[in-house]
């Protein structure tokens, strides 16, 4: 039935569109609209007198240039299928076999998460470096090797780390798709006498595709967008990918503003490749209700025996685990209890204090990056909850191409990376003096706004979607206004998606680096700013301190939405 209240008109519809429309605009297209006219300009600043192609010829016409696009490709597409392998592999162990003690590996395999990309990549150089790698050194002693076997500072390198910090996003995103398959399409194919081989390819592929096409095109931007590991392990032996190129020329003091005109050039060609990506991933999941097969009829998936296999599957999965979490966060804590750089041993023992966890709660830099990461955590978290509910609202309700149009443009910043947006944020706020932001924890806290609203706005979109209209409109009836139906009515119902997105942003706003690496400034550093200064600086020890207690600190957020979690899934 079509609705007669004023609610749904599209004069009360208007005025929402125009505030996000707004919103969405400042946060988003003058950012971008100001990238991509400076690589127009022959300085690279937004506002200078005549436009140019001169550096697009110059940055396009480099062989360099291309060869950094090869090494960007090689890094984004193995690590996409290293996650993607351990990823089908362990949602189909837990979700579709006979394993016992499912809920402890679920929380095994989701607990790395917790772990920032950067800080698993200096984990593992503490442990593979080819100088100072305590496993390289203990290989070298036992085998009497001249050369370090492994060298963690190399293509290779960057590529099992990130794909090892892909693993637990690329489980949690297809152990639903695992877990909802009716068991009645596989029955009826076994009994029709169809092979094992027959039941993967004939069902388990075309019911599973969707979904597996949307993880790898999605980890396939992630590799794209990351600076954190190529950062870490590529920079300081000169192999650079397009994101890591972009932080180097940015935050290189010989370069300074005079590299803003190759900077923006390699962004535009940036956010054309991840904009090609985010256009089929958006189709993907858009189309994904076409493939549903989980409907009102109560179900149990088949669960396939794994016999003897059981035992030797459970030490894979722990081993994946101690990877993952266990030795890295092993050496970094030797590492956070030394005086300097040693290698783990009975004579180190003695030398063992807690001299830099002690200076992390002493410290005027550590406490101030603390106090900043919560405080811009907790208001970005707050923003982006907000304001996709609002989205989603409009939407949903609205059914128009207006709507369509809102979700799209809420869905872009999905495809740009950490280092754009604070490139963008940069010429934003250095032109705009009026707005006296650049330096502050706010400058940041908008980086990570605009960072994190796709991801906010495809949470409350579902949810959205499963509440029916009528609730609003006896509301409206009743002669509550339209902030009365959004206070009492729609956020009450959506506040459990509300309160997962504000503990999912909280927890990626404490870890994320590259947005607030290039927009630091005065008192604005944030924890994982900290921990990159001191590792680069020179002080591995404080920065394996520090890192550690950023891993504390999102353990507790995580451990917090799960408990949120379950308390809504037990209110439902």
């Amino acid at each position: 039935m079509t609705s007669s209240f004023p609610l749904f008109t599209k004069l009360k519809l208007g005025i929402p569109f125009l505030v996000i429309f707004l919103i969405l605009v400042y946060l988003v297209l003058i950012p971008l609209g100001i990238l991509i006219i400076s690589s127009l300009t022959p300085s690279g600043l937004p506002f200078d007198p005549g436009w140019t192609f001169q550096n697009y010829l110059l940055v396009y016409q480099d062989a360099q240039f291309w060869k950094m696009v090869w090494t960007t490709i090689q890094f984004a597409v193995g690590s996409m299928l290293g996650a993607m392998l351990l990823g089908i592999s362990l949602a189909w162990v837990v979700e579709r076999t006979d394993l016992p003690k499912k809920g402890m590996l679920r929380l095994l395999l989701s607990l790395p998460m917790a772990i920032p990309p950067f800080l698993l990549a200096i984990g593992w150089s503490l442990l593979l470096s080819p100088r100072i790698g305590f496993i390289n050194t203990l290989l070298q002693d036992w085998f009497g090797l001249e050369e370090a076997p492994f060298n963690i500072y190399s293509l290779g390198g960057m590529i099992f780390v990130q794909a090892i910090s892909l693993v637990p996003s690329t489980f949690l995103i297809l152990s639903p798709a695992f877990r909802n398959m009716d068991p009645s399409l596989e029955e009826a194919a076994m009994t029709s006498g169809a092979s094992r081989w027959h039941l993967f390819t004939r069902i388990f592929v075309p019911l599973l595709s969707p979904s597996l096409l949307a993880a790898a095109i999605f980890m396939l931007m992630v590799g794209f967008l990351v600076f954190d590991v190529p950062g870490t392990l590529g920079m300081p032996v000169n192999i650079f990918v397009l994101s890591s190129r972009i932080m180097y020329l940015a935050t290189d003091s010989a370069g300074g503003m005079s590299a803003y005109h190759i900077i923006s050039t390699i962004a535009v060609f940036f956010l054309v490749i991840l904009l090609l990506q985010a256009s089929v991933y958006h189709r993907l999941t858009r189309n994904a209700s076409r493939f549903v097969t989980v409907t009102g009829k109560n179900f149990r998936p088949r669960q396939f025996k794994l016999g003897a296999w059981k035992r030797p599957i459970q030490i894979l999965i722990f081993l994946f685990f101690a990877v993952a979490t266990i030795i890295p966060l092993g050496i970094l804590l030797w590492t956070s209890l030394t005086p300097w750089l040693m290698p783990p041993s009975t004579e180190g023992l003695a030398m063992l204090s807690l001299n830099n966890h002690l200076a992390f709660f002493t410290n005027d830099l550590t406490l101030s990056a603390l106090l900043n990461s919560l405080v811009i955590g907790v208001f970005a978290a707050t923003a982006v909850a907000l304001f996709s509910v609002l989205t989603s609202w409009f939407v949903v309700r609205s059914g128009s191409k207006a709507g369509k149009f809102i979700d799209l443009l809420a869905f872009l910043p999905i495809a740009i990376p950490g280092t754009m947006i604070g490139i963008a944020l940069v010429y934003v706020y250095l032109n705009l003096p009026a707005l006296q932001i650049y330096g502050s924890i706010w400058i940041i806290a908008i980086a990570y706004i605009t960072t994190y609203i796709p991801f906010g706005t495809r949470s409350t979109n579902s949810v959205m979607m499963q509440m029916h209209k009528e609730l609003e409109e006896a509301a409206r009836t009743s002669g509550a206004s339209w902030l009365q139906v959004m206070r009492k009515v729609v956020l009450p119902l959506t506040l459990p998606a509300a309160m997962a997105v504000w503990i999912w942003v909280v927890a990626h706003c404490i870890r994320e680096l590259s947005s607030a690496l290039l927009l630091q400034g005065g008192e604005n550093q944030t924890l994982p700013v900290v921990l990159w200064n001191f590792w680069v600086g020179g002080e591995p020890n404080k920065a394996a301190a520090v890192g550690l207690w950023l891993v504390a600190l999102l353990f507790i957020t995580m451990f917090l939405w799960q408990v949120w979690g379950k308390k809504s899934l037990k209110n439902r």
